[in-house]
């Protein structure tokens, strides 16, 4: 299981997109040598000197073995290590009320606070909703590579908690979306594969083709309570998708294979359990979301 963060601060000089803590030391006088300022200047030198030869160590040996294996490097994180008026250097917010969820979408209600990233659920009459949430995606595209977000779930029923991805505008070109995880409080997983090519009506309703399989781990877990990392290796031939480091689904990829915008949303939904005032107040957490691959592989815009 990967935890905490070890790439936070600025970008290492021999890899832009990897990142490390940066130790600030007071200018001081030079100490006369010998003395105990001297000897207590140099062991806080060696100390610094440790903790950012630690730091190093510890960034090289947090890439995924699915990645070390393949020879892929980080070529895309947030860290969320920054105020929250920088949320929009690299992600858009929606703005706007979508018809199929209980709540409308704001940029308010996604706020980066402590260097994590808090999608916030408010019972607050907006777009036409009882409650607001939020959901957000990258300007930057996607297509194969692996991909790490660690996060926990809003501590109620009603949530949809997700990390996923979707060919932009949604449902046009080669439509598709692949969702890494709509994880249900308290203990469910759910990945899902979306044609939005294979289309079909059934009872007068349009509808697409998915690929769905659920996993709950059981009434003793709850995903609220601690982060946990939901993984997804995405290549030309395979989707599989991973829980704290170890495999839980494999499928062969038939549909996606078009550049997509990664996303985290939070919503509120029926279909994910009672809808109560306790969602109020509530919020999806995300610690980091990485993304890594051959080099220049991924594509800003």
């Amino acid at each position: 299981m990967t935890t905490g963060k070890a790439l936070n601060g600025k970008p290492y000089a021999g890899n832009p997109h990897v990142r490390f803590d940066e130790g600030e030391v007071a200018s001081a006088a030079t100490p006369r040598r010998g003395s105990l300022l001297y000897k207590k200047t140099a062991l806080f030198g060696m100390c610094l000197l440790g903790m950012f030869a630690s730091r190093m160590l510890g960034a090289t040996a947090d890439i995924p073995s699915v990645c070390a294996e393949r020879g892929w490097k980080l070529l895309w994180s947030d860290e969320f290590d920054y105020a929250d008026s920088r949320l929009d250097e690299k992600w858009v917010s929606e703005n706007a009320s979508p018809g199929h969820i209980l709540c409308s979408r704001w940029r308010e209600n996604a706020v980066v606070t402590n260097g994590m990233l808090r999608l916030c659920n408010r019972k607050e009459s907006r777009g036409g909703k009882k409650w607001t949430s939020a959901s957000v995606w990258t300007k930057a595209r996607f297509k194969y590579g692996y991909f790490e977000c660690r996060y926990r779930y809003a501590a109620a029923t009603g949530t949809n908690n997700s990390f996923w991805f979707v060919t932009l505008p949604h449902g046009k070109d080669e439509g598709f979306e692949i969702d890494v995880n709509e994880g249900h409080y308290p203990s469910e997983i759910n990945t899902n594969i979306h044609d939005y090519k294979k289309v079909f009506f059934k009872d007068g309703k349009k509808s697409h083709k998915v690929n769905a399989k659920a996993f709950n781990l059981g009434r003793s877990v709850d995903l609220s309570k601690e982060f946990h990392v939901y993984g997804f290796l995405w290549t030309a031939d395979e989707l599989v998708f991973y829980f704290d480091g170890k495999e839980i689904r494999r499928v062969k990829n038939e549909v996606c294979h078009s550049e997509c915008a990664l996303l985290l949303s939070e919503a509120i939904l029926k279909w994910a359990g009672p809808v109560t005032d306790a969602i109020n107040g509530t919020f999806m957490e995300v610690d980091y979301v990485r993304a890594y691959g051959v080099s220049g592989q991924e594509r800003r815009k």
